[in-house]
């Protein structure tokens, strides 16, 4: 092949190369992040952050190949990297850049609702029941605070299934989450104990600090301005 010809065959290949401007990792905490076993994302902040890229002319790259503790730390320590969705809370503040705000929620202990589920539970009657909570979660962090025991799943699903086979007697989770499975898995929930005001954000690293993501947090705030948001988060739960 001549010198020149590979020049301009390389010069077509460039675009296919380029790095995206900001590498997203998320796990699988429907509705905020649905990561389906193709690999084909969706959810409330999957949604948002595409139409935010598009208005806003920021390339993405959303991956899911990592466990969340790790994705965590890789996002820490690398610069124009993010995660999502990722709960606002006080051990978390200094780790990140607090990008954008995704979806607002509430951190609660969750009991099936067979008819005689009581409305709700104190703090010393929910130390004598067990608990289920997602591993790596701030509502776990929570039931540490609060110095309850628990056991521990890798996904929202799993939790749900023990608390329908009664394994467990409560479920430590987000509001919005809850909703969703119980939609999903035509159950009745009843929030029992509220632990944590919990919202959702796009968090980055601290070294984070391009025009890309600069633009990316203002259409996403944009989003939540003009209802845009609150349109994405109703088409996964009622």
């Amino acid at each position: 092949m001549k010198p020149r010809t590979l020049a301009c065959l390389l010069s077509l290949a460039a675009p296919a190369l380029q790095a995206a401007d900001l590498t997203i990792y998320t796990a699988d905490y429907p509705p905020l992040s649905i990561v389906s076993e193709n690999g084909r994302n969706s959810g409330i902040g999957y949604d948002l952050l595409q139409l935010a890229a598009k208005q806003s002319g920021v390339s993405l790259d959303i991956r899911s190949d990592l466990p969340w503790k790790r994705a965590q730390q890789t996002t820490q320590q690398t610069p124009d990297t993010c995660a999502y969705p990722l709960t606002r809370a006080p051990e978390r503040e200094k780790l990140y850049l607090w990008l954008a705000l995704l979806n607002r929620g509430e951190l609660a202990l969750f009991t099936l609702d067979n008819g005689d589920a009581p409305a709700s539970v104190s703090l010393a009657a929910a130390a004598r029941q067990r608990i289920v909570v997602m591993l790596g979660t701030t509502a776990e962090n929570r039931l540490k605070e609060k110095k309850l025991s628990y056991s521990t799943t890798h996904t929202p699903g799993d939790s749900l299934q023990m608390l329908q086979d009664h394994a467990v007697d409560l479920w430590a989770v987000h509001d919005v989450v809850a909703r969703y499975f119980a939609q999903q898995q035509h159950v009745t929930l009843r929030q029992v104990l509220p632990l944590a005001h919990a919202d959702s954000w796009l968090g980055c690293s601290r070294s984070t600090n391009s025009a890309a993501a600069n633009r990316l947090a203002a259409a996403l705030q944009q989003l939540q301005q003009n209802g845009e948001a609150r349109r994405i988060a109703l088409r996964y739960y009622h």
